[in-house]
Protein backbone atom coordinates (compact mmCIF):
# COMPACT_ATOMS: atom_id res chain seq x y z
CA UNK A 1 0.00 0.00 0.00
CA UNK A 2 1.50 3.26 -1.39
CA UNK A 3 2.01 5.82 0.96
CA UNK A 4 0.28 9.34 0.39
CA UNK A 5 3.31 12.48 -0.42
CA UNK A 6 3.99 14.83 1.91
CA UNK A 7 2.33 17.85 1.45
CA UNK A 8 4.39 20.33 -0.36
CA UNK A 9 6.34 23.08 2.11
CA UNK A 10 5.48 26.56 1.35
CA UNK A 11 8.29 27.38 0.43
CA UNK A 12 8.22 24.15 -2.82
CA UNK A 13 4.90 25.79 -3.46
CA UNK A 14 4.85 27.72 -6.99
CA UNK A 15 4.41 31.81 -6.04
CA UNK A 16 0.71 32.51 -6.64
CA UNK A 17 0.12 34.39 -10.03
CA UNK A 18 0.34 38.14 -9.92
CA UNK A 19 -3.38 39.77 -9.06
CA UNK A 20 -4.72 41.34 -12.54
CA UNK A 21 -5.70 45.20 -11.85
CA UNK A 22 -8.99 45.16 -13.70
CA UNK A 23 -9.62 48.61 -12.44
CA UNK A 24 -6.38 49.88 -13.41
CA UNK A 25 -7.03 48.73 -17.01
CA UNK A 26 -9.91 50.10 -17.27
CA UNK A 27 -9.43 53.32 -16.44
CA UNK A 28 -6.66 53.50 -18.60
CA UNK A 29 -8.39 52.25 -21.78
CA UNK A 30 -10.93 55.00 -21.11
CA UNK A 31 -8.51 57.47 -20.88
CA UNK A 32 -6.45 56.26 -23.85
CA UNK A 33 -10.33 56.37 -26.12
CA UNK A 34 -11.00 59.98 -24.48
CA UNK A 35 -7.31 60.76 -25.95
CA UNK A 36 -7.69 59.03 -29.18
CA UNK A 37 -11.24 61.10 -29.49
CA UNK A 38 -9.20 64.84 -28.68
CA UNK A 39 -6.76 64.09 -31.28
CA UNK A 40 -8.53 63.00 -34.01
CA UNK A 41 -11.94 65.04 -33.54
CA UNK A 42 -10.86 68.24 -31.31
CA UNK A 43 -11.75 68.39 -27.32
CA UNK A 44 -15.30 70.07 -28.15
CA UNK A 45 -16.57 66.01 -29.53
CA UNK A 46 -15.32 64.83 -26.44
CA UNK A 47 -18.51 63.22 -24.91
CA UNK A 48 -19.36 59.45 -22.83
CA UNK A 49 -20.96 58.64 -26.02
CA UNK A 50 -17.91 58.76 -27.86
CA UNK A 51 -16.30 56.89 -25.49
CA UNK A 52 -18.44 54.51 -25.38
CA UNK A 53 -17.99 53.80 -28.86
CA UNK A 54 -14.51 53.85 -29.03
CA UNK A 55 -13.84 51.12 -25.53
CA UNK A 56 -17.43 49.07 -26.16
CA UNK A 57 -18.27 49.31 -22.42
CA UNK A 58 -21.44 50.49 -21.21
CA UNK A 59 -22.25 54.23 -19.59
CA UNK A 60 -22.35 52.55 -15.84
CA UNK A 61 -18.97 50.83 -16.59
CA UNK A 62 -17.75 54.30 -17.44
CA UNK A 63 -19.08 56.43 -14.56
CA UNK A 64 -18.22 53.51 -12.43
CA UNK A 65 -14.54 54.26 -12.94
CA UNK A 66 -15.45 58.04 -13.32
CA UNK A 67 -17.86 59.75 -12.05
CA UNK A 68 -18.08 62.68 -14.91
CA UNK A 69 -16.64 63.52 -18.18
CA UNK A 70 -14.98 66.56 -16.65
CA UNK A 71 -12.88 63.85 -14.02
CA UNK A 72 -11.85 61.71 -17.65
CA UNK A 73 -10.67 65.06 -19.08
CA UNK A 74 -8.54 65.38 -15.53
CA UNK A 75 -7.04 61.92 -16.49
CA UNK A 76 -6.13 63.08 -19.58
CA UNK A 77 -4.22 66.13 -19.12
CA UNK A 78 -2.00 64.19 -16.36
CA UNK A 79 -1.38 61.33 -18.81
CA UNK A 80 -0.53 64.10 -21.61
CA UNK A 81 1.63 66.37 -18.55
CA UNK A 82 3.62 63.17 -18.12
CA UNK A 83 4.51 62.37 -21.96
CA UNK A 84 5.24 66.09 -22.19
CA UNK A 85 7.97 65.44 -19.27
CA UNK A 86 9.23 62.33 -20.62
CA UNK A 87 9.80 64.50 -23.80
CA UNK A 88 11.54 67.83 -21.97
CA UNK A 89 13.73 65.21 -20.11
CA UNK A 90 14.13 63.05 -23.18
CA UNK A 91 15.58 66.60 -25.36
CA UNK A 92 17.65 67.53 -22.60
CA UNK A 93 19.54 64.11 -21.38
CA UNK A 94 22.63 65.12 -23.61
CA UNK A 95 23.09 67.85 -21.82
CA UNK A 96 22.52 66.66 -18.30
CA UNK A 97 24.98 63.38 -19.09
CA UNK A 98 27.15 66.16 -20.45
CA UNK A 99 27.19 67.98 -16.67
CA UNK A 100 24.83 70.44 -18.05
CA UNK A 101 23.50 72.99 -15.65
CA UNK A 102 20.11 74.58 -15.45
CA UNK A 103 21.12 77.00 -17.62
CA UNK A 104 21.84 74.86 -20.50
CA UNK A 105 18.39 72.35 -20.23
CA UNK A 106 16.35 76.02 -20.55
CA UNK A 107 18.71 76.09 -23.74
CA UNK A 108 17.36 72.38 -24.63
CA UNK A 109 13.66 73.32 -23.11
CA UNK A 110 13.27 76.25 -25.95
CA UNK A 111 15.17 74.52 -28.59
CA UNK A 112 12.90 71.62 -27.85
CA UNK A 113 9.56 74.18 -27.88
CA UNK A 114 10.65 75.40 -31.13
CA UNK A 115 11.71 72.35 -33.15
CA UNK A 116 8.87 69.84 -31.73
CA UNK A 117 6.00 71.93 -30.14
CA UNK A 118 3.84 70.50 -27.72
CA UNK A 119 0.58 67.98 -29.40
CA UNK A 120 -2.22 69.94 -30.49
CA UNK A 121 -4.38 67.78 -27.97
CA UNK A 122 -2.43 68.90 -25.37
CA UNK A 123 -2.74 72.85 -25.89
CA UNK A 124 -6.47 72.49 -26.25
CA UNK A 125 -6.68 70.75 -23.08
CA UNK A 126 -4.33 73.34 -21.33
CA UNK A 127 -6.31 76.53 -22.77
CA UNK A 128 -9.80 74.47 -22.16
CA UNK A 129 -8.98 74.25 -18.28
CA UNK A 130 -7.43 77.86 -18.65
CA UNK A 131 -11.17 78.83 -19.89
CA UNK A 132 -13.09 77.13 -17.45
CA UNK A 133 -10.45 78.28 -14.39
CA UNK A 134 -13.36 80.41 -13.35
CA UNK A 135 -15.68 77.81 -13.16
CA UNK A 136 -14.06 74.58 -11.64
CA UNK A 137 -11.79 75.51 -8.90
CA UNK A 138 -10.21 71.29 -10.10
CA UNK A 139 -9.02 72.42 -13.64
CA UNK A 140 -7.76 75.70 -11.93
CA UNK A 141 -5.96 73.84 -8.95
CA UNK A 142 -4.44 71.13 -11.96
CA UNK A 143 -2.93 74.10 -13.60
CA UNK A 144 -1.71 76.06 -10.79
CA UNK A 145 -0.19 72.51 -9.21
CA UNK A 146 1.29 72.01 -12.33
CA UNK A 147 2.87 75.34 -13.06
CA UNK A 148 4.27 75.73 -9.55
CA UNK A 149 5.87 72.28 -9.85
CA UNK A 150 7.23 73.50 -12.94
CA UNK A 151 8.84 76.78 -11.14
CA UNK A 152 9.81 75.58 -7.96
CA UNK A 153 11.96 72.90 -9.96
CA UNK A 154 13.34 75.57 -12.22
CA UNK A 155 13.89 78.23 -9.81
CA UNK A 156 15.87 75.78 -7.64
CA UNK A 157 18.22 74.59 -10.43
CA UNK A 158 18.82 78.45 -11.26
CA UNK A 159 19.57 79.18 -7.81
CA UNK A 160 21.96 76.78 -7.12
CA UNK A 161 23.56 77.79 -10.83
CA UNK A 162 24.63 81.03 -9.21
CA UNK A 163 23.98 84.89 -9.18
CA UNK A 164 21.37 85.44 -11.10
CA UNK A 165 18.16 87.76 -11.01
CA UNK A 166 15.74 86.72 -8.68
CA UNK A 167 15.48 82.82 -9.66
CA UNK A 168 11.68 82.51 -9.51
CA UNK A 169 11.16 85.77 -12.16
CA UNK A 170 13.63 83.81 -14.31
CA UNK A 171 11.87 80.61 -14.30
CA UNK A 172 7.99 82.22 -14.38
CA UNK A 173 9.83 84.43 -17.65
CA UNK A 174 10.79 80.94 -19.03
CA UNK A 175 7.39 79.80 -18.28
CA UNK A 176 5.72 82.56 -20.19
CA UNK A 177 8.43 82.67 -23.24
CA UNK A 178 7.48 78.77 -23.61
CA UNK A 179 3.55 79.21 -23.54
CA UNK A 180 3.28 82.23 -25.87
CA UNK A 181 5.85 80.40 -28.43
CA UNK A 182 3.70 77.67 -28.10
CA UNK A 183 0.48 79.23 -28.43
CA UNK A 184 1.53 81.14 -31.41
CA UNK A 185 3.09 77.70 -33.16
CA UNK A 186 0.34 76.33 -32.66
CA UNK A 187 -1.55 79.02 -34.38
CA UNK A 188 0.62 79.80 -37.46
CA UNK A 189 3.78 77.25 -37.85
CA UNK A 190 4.83 80.26 -39.90
CA UNK A 191 4.62 82.97 -37.57
CA UNK A 192 8.07 83.53 -36.83
CA UNK A 193 11.81 82.23 -37.79
CA UNK A 194 12.50 79.73 -35.17
CA UNK A 195 16.31 79.99 -35.45
CA UNK A 196 15.87 84.01 -35.21
CA UNK A 197 13.40 83.08 -32.17
CA UNK A 198 15.60 81.10 -30.45
CA UNK A 199 18.64 83.21 -30.56
CA UNK A 200 16.45 86.53 -29.26
CA UNK A 201 14.67 84.37 -26.25
CA UNK A 202 18.39 83.00 -25.06
CA UNK A 203 19.79 86.44 -25.14
CA UNK A 204 16.88 87.95 -23.23
CA UNK A 205 16.85 85.56 -20.68
CA UNK A 206 20.97 85.91 -20.41
CA UNK A 207 20.23 89.36 -19.67
CA UNK A 208 17.95 88.70 -17.62
CA UNK A 209 20.07 86.28 -15.82
CA UNK A 210 22.93 88.42 -15.05
CA UNK A 211 21.16 91.39 -13.58
CA UNK A 212 22.42 90.85 -10.67
CA UNK A 213 25.81 89.74 -11.53
CA UNK A 214 27.32 92.92 -9.53
CA UNK A 215 25.39 92.66 -6.70
CA UNK A 216 23.57 96.07 -6.47
CA UNK A 217 21.33 97.87 -8.28
CA UNK A 218 22.62 100.63 -10.75
CA UNK A 219 24.16 103.88 -9.00
CA UNK A 220 21.59 107.01 -9.27
CA UNK A 221 22.73 109.71 -10.80
CA UNK A 222 24.36 112.25 -9.31
CA UNK A 223 21.99 115.53 -8.70
CA UNK A 224 22.80 118.51 -10.41
CA UNK A 225 24.45 121.50 -8.71
CA UNK A 226 22.17 124.23 -7.74
CA UNK A 227 22.94 126.67 -9.78
CA UNK A 228 24.46 130.02 -7.84
CA UNK A 229 21.89 132.97 -6.79
CA UNK A 230 21.57 135.56 -9.02
CA UNK A 231 24.15 138.54 -7.58
CA UNK A 232 21.93 141.70 -7.33
CA UNK A 233 24.32 144.07 -7.26
CA UNK A 234 25.10 142.91 -11.08
CA UNK A 235 21.56 143.21 -12.13
CA UNK A 236 20.56 145.17 -15.32
CA UNK A 237 24.77 145.32 -16.40
CA UNK A 238 26.07 143.66 -19.30
CA UNK A 239 28.96 142.03 -19.91
CA UNK A 240 31.91 145.02 -22.13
Amino acid sequence: MSRAAPPARAADRPPPPPRVDVAGIRRDQIVTAAAEVVAARGIQHLSLSAIEAHTGMSRGQLTYYFKTKEDILLAVFDRMVWRMREQVRSAGAPCAAAGGDTWVLIQGLLTAVLTMPPPTEFTQLQYTFLAQTGHRDDFRERLASLYEDWRTHMASGLAADGPAADPRLLASLVQALVHGLVMQLQADPAAFDRAAMLDLCLAVLGRARGTRAAGRRPAKRPRKPARPAANPSSEGQSDV
